[in-house]
Parts: C-alpha cells; structure tokens; sequence
C-alpha cells in the first residue's frame, strides 16, 4: 500500500499543473453545460413528473413514476460520465509524459472527444451496473418500511420513536453497509477500465473485462488505500469550514466597526475560503486519478509509453505559459466570491410563523396556542385544518384522535358538538383542562387584525368538501385578506384559488427537482434541511416567497435569517422574535460576522 501511495504523489507532482488545467476546465464546461441539460431533460419529462417541486404527499409517487426515475437514472448517468471523461483525461496527461501543461491539457481533450462514444458507452454501463447493484438493498429498505411502519402515523412516528423506528434504522443502516460494500468493490474491480480504454484503444465491455481480470487477486490494496483517501477527502470539509468559521468570529471581535475595515477582511475570507475549497476538490479528484493510474502501472507492468493521440490544429494556441493556470485559478476564485459577498448584504426582515400557535406552552391548534403565538410576536399563526362528520372546519393535525383524546376514531367520523364536548388541554397540561376544541371561526375571531392565519389543509379522501368549507367560512367572517391556504399536493391550491382568487396559496413541498416555472403558488414552503441559498434565489427568480419549517433552535433561526429565507414556521415563536429583536440591535461587524459563519456551515 506504502509504494502504490508514494507512487500516486510522485505522478501527482510531477503533472500537478497539466491536472490542474483538465480540472479547471472539466469543472468550467460542467457549470457552463449541467445546470442547461439538466432543465432541459426536467422540462422535457415534465408530461411524465407533472411536477417541478415535490411534496411530501407526491415523495414517494414521484420517485417510483417513469418520470422519477427517469430523472434519477439520468442525473446519476450525467455524474458518472463526467467523472469518466476527467478521468480519460487524467489518463492521457500521464501516459503521454509531457509535463507542459498547456500541451498536455490540449491533447488529452482532443483525446477524450476523439473516444467519446466509447466513453459514454462506458458511463452508461458502469451506471446501468451500479443502479442493478443498489436495487435489491434499496428494495429491502422499501419493503421493511411497509412491513414495520406501515400502520404508523408518520408524525406520530416521529414524535414518540417507538423501538420499532430503531430497529427499522439499524436494518437501514446495514442495508446501506452492505450498499455502499457491493458498489464500492465494483468500483475497485473496473477502476481500470478507462486506462483500458483509453490506451488500448478497445471496447467498453472488454475493457471492463479486462480490469476485471487485472484487479480481482490485488484489488485489497488498492481498496484500503481508496478507502482511507475517500475518508480524509470526507473530513477535509468540515474541517476547513470549522477553522474558518472561528476565524471569522475572533476577527470581527478585533476590527473596528467600520466598513472600510470590515469589507476586506469579508473578501479576503471568502476569496480565501472558495480557494482552499477548490484545492481541495481539485486534490481528491486529481489523486484518484493519478492512484488508478499507478494501480494500472503496478498490474500491467508496463511503462506509459504508449503514443499520444495527435494535437489539434490550433493546440499552438493553447501553449501558453504555465504562469496563466495561476491567473485562471484566480479569475474562478474572484467568480465565485463576488455573488457570495452580496448575499452577505441582504436584508434580514424575516416573518415569524408559529407552527400550530406557541405549540411550546399552550396545546398545540387551540385558542391558548393562538393567543400565546400572538404575544410573542408571530406575524402568522399556522394551524391544521381538517373536517368532522358534519362538514365543520376544525384546528386538528393527526389522521387518529389517540394521542390527544385517547381515541380510535378519525376527526371525520364524530361530528362537532359530541368533540367540543372533549378535554382538548390535559394531554398537555391540566391547567388547559378547560381547552376545548377549535373550529376555523374561533381562530379567525382570536387573530382578528393581530395576526394572518395560514391554513395548512390535511384533507381525508374529502378534498373538495374541505376546500369548500375552509373558502366558505373565510369568506363568511371576511377574512380572506391576509390567509394563505398551504397544502402538500397541487390540486387542493388549484381548487381553492379557483374558488376564491385573492386567496394567497403556500406549497409545502420536501424538495426542487427542476425550474420553478409555475405561477401556481404565491409561496413554497419547503423543509429546513432541504433549504440553501440557491433555493432562496431560485425562489425569489421566480417570484415566490420561500418558507422554511419547522426550525427551533436559535442556531438554526440564525442560520435561515443570514440565509434570506421570508419567513420561518417554528413551534418557538417567542425565541425567534427575540432573537430577532437581539440581531436589530447588532451593529455591522457584528452583523457581517454572523452572516459568513453561517454562510461557512
């Protein structure tokens, strides 16, 4: 392992600035070209998707339509070919032995176009393998979900993690073990399939035959030293972002508060930052390569001297001196740090909604909640909205009545005046033993002109009866103005925004797959760990607010505030409406400091 280690970084070294070159220009031509092909295959499966941003009701049925997959399939063929042909490249560079950059990179591209369809035949393979591979584990960890969990409620499930969510974990995580095992050792019984390839000018089957051959006596070495490679590439990250993050707060403790002062330091950490993020990227990628390459050397037993494939015509051009690496290297930091930088000066005006009312010190949808929710200083007020039996609007989340009154039965199945008759607070707290519960009305009438409701609607095969309903009620207490309908599947907002126009409509949806090109919601609420900047921005391109649910820690609240997200659904209203009368008060270093740390998680 030693020497297969030491001859890595001696081929490393010795085309450090030619590896350099390819992975600038593999990474330019993959941001120039991915972001277009990928919204323009999203946009072209979208009679098969139907839909860009995935809800939480449509996870599941997105993932297993034609569309889905179709998506999936072609997002991970995408990534392998480009890892292919950086990797034919890195093939090329060493085996041509010519250590000018500039000629190098210009005729180990003109080898990679010159193969390419051997290439991508190649990704497709590898791809179609890997996916065969995941399959059974993936279809154990789908069939264990419906044998274990199946009767659960899922916020149910989440709330009281009975052993059975445990042991269906620990099951997940061998599945996984055994996932990662079986496609870890494929990928070390074909590592050499490219130089294959590439150097012996031969097919994609036979040089996947031929790695085979090569690798399956020797293949222990290479997998520990993989392994151990893939496991410093993993812990460089974090690590980076952990010293630069304490960086940025003891130097923002120690400079002055002025902008002339705080503006460079601001620069110089990101630039910084961005820097030693793509060296990092560029000597994991580039040190695979060069270990397949003395993987190859080492069981080949044969020298590169195979012949390179001829220059282009105009590669003169591109024999520059080594010098333009160095200012190429600088413009992609410069590129890269400007719209970082003006995100850091965003407005932080963030709006504070409280999930279910103050479900922290009050029984969660319940007048005590509301009224609690609006004493901290909520500007919305979100509660479920469900039917009983008698087509009344009632505040209730859970698909049972269980947890809270210690019944089978569903919320449609009793009509309203035998529940108002239930201790609706006890559950929480026998001071709330008087609690009963809420209709729609009762929560109109306690926010009247001090909060905006957002009514997030949980229909029971009885769409169309709650749309109506809710619609039917804000129109008849007038509060339509100020109310958003939020539902995790399109047709309910269609419904209720055909009904009633001025009603503003709220997406609750898990993730974005593609382009948010529809002008059907005012608003996308998505979950807080599936929120980044780029989800901000795609949002605002659109034209849509974005919320985030459900965030409780003020670190968090931080996080998402720096982040510019519109507003934050929490069960803590009362700590982010103090936590953001405590940032008001920050001054601008203070400010900036916060911002870049959070910007470094």
């Amino acid at each position: 392992m030693l020497r297969l280690t030491y001859r890595t970084l001696a081929i490393l070294r010795e085309y450090s600035r030619a590896l350099l070159a390819l992975h600038l220009t593999i990474t330019g031509l993959s941001i120039a070209i991915l972001p277009s092909l990928v919204t323009a295959a999203l946009a072209a499966m979208r009679p098969l998707t139907g839909e860009a941003a995935i809800t939480t009701s449509g996870l599941i049925r997105f993932l297993t339509s034609p569309g889905g997959g179709t998506w999936a399939g072609f997002t991970m063929f995408v990534t392998v070919a480009i890892l292919v042909y950086q990797q034919a490249g890195i093939t090329l560079i060493v085996s041509q032995n010519d250590q000018h950059p500039m000629r190098a990179i210009a005729r180990a591209l003109f080898g990679v176009v010159r193969r390419i369809t051997a290439l991508t035949a190649l990704a497709l393979l590898l791809t179609l393998a890997h996916l065969l591979t995941a399959l059974p584990f993936l279809a154990a960890i789908i069939g264990a979900s419906k044998l274990l969990l199946h009767h659960y409620d899922p916020y149910l499930l989440n709330l009281e993690r009975p052993p059975v969510l445990w042991w269906y974990g620990t099951f997940c995580l061998a599945m996984v073990a055994a996932l990662v095992a079986a496609n870890g050792t494929l990928v070390v019984r074909w590592s050499l399939a490219i130089p294959r390839l590439i150097l012996d000018d031969g097919k994609p089957l036979a040089a996947l035959r031929s790695s085979y051959h090569l690798t399956r006596k020797r293949s222990r070495h290479a997998a520990t030293t993989l392994a151990l490679g893939a496991a410093l590439t993993i812990a460089m990250p974090p690590l980076i972002t952990l010293i630069f993050s304490g960086l940025a707060g003891g130097i923002f403790q120690v400079l002055p508060n002025d902008k002339s002062y705080l503006l460079p330091a601001v620069i110089t950490l990101v630039g910084s930052y961005v820097l030693i993020g793509l060296a990092v990227t560029f000597l994991a990628t580039a040190a695979f390569g060069t270990l397949v390459m003395a993987y190859y050397e080492e069981l080949s037993g044969n020298p590169f001297k195979t012949p390179a494939p001829p220059a282009p015509k105009h590669a003169a051009v591109l024999m520059r001196r080594a010098w333009v690496l160095e200012a190429i290297v600088v413009a992609v930091v410069l590129a890269q740090s400007y719209p970082i930088i003006s995100s850091l000066n965003h407005s932080a005006e963030v709006g504070v909604t409280a999930h279910r009312g103050n479900a922290s010190l009050a029984p969660e949808n319940t007048v005590s909640a509301i009224r609690q929710a609006i004493n901290d200083g909520s500007d919305y007020i979100e509660i479920d909205i469900q039917l009983t039996a008698d087509g009344v609007p009632v505040l209730w989340h859970d698909t049972d009545m269980q947890r809270i009154f210690g019944l089978p039965e569903r919320i449609n199945d009793l009509p309203f005046t035998q529940l108002r008759q239930l201790d609706a607070g006890s559950w929480f707290s026998e001071t709330f033993s008087d609690e009963r519960i809420a209709s729609l009305a009762d929560a109109i009438e306690a926010t009247r002109g001090k909060a905006n409701l957002l009514l997030d609607l949980k229909p029971n095969r009885n769409e169309e009866a709650l749309v109506n309903a809710v619609v039917n009620v804000l129109q008849e207490n007038n509060a339509v103005t100020g109310t958003v309908i939020a539902a995790a599947d399109w047709p309910i907002l269609e419904m209720a925004k055909s009904q009633e126009p001025n009603l503003r409509t709220a997406l609750l949806a898990q993730f974005v797959v593609g382009p948010l090109w529809q002008d059907r919601y005012d608003i996308l609420g998505i979950r807080s760990n599936r929120a980044s900047p780029a989800m901000v921005a795609r949002a605002h391109k659109a034209g849509n607010e974005l919320f985030v649910w459900t965030v409780n820690s003020p670190e968090a609240m931080a996080r998402f505030i720096d982040m510019g997200v519109d507003n934050i659904i929490t069960d803590r209203p009362d700590v982010l409406s103090q936590l953001l009368k405590k940032r008001s008060a920050m001054s601008d270093g203070e400010r900036l400091a916060s911002r870049l740390r959070n910007w470094l998680r």
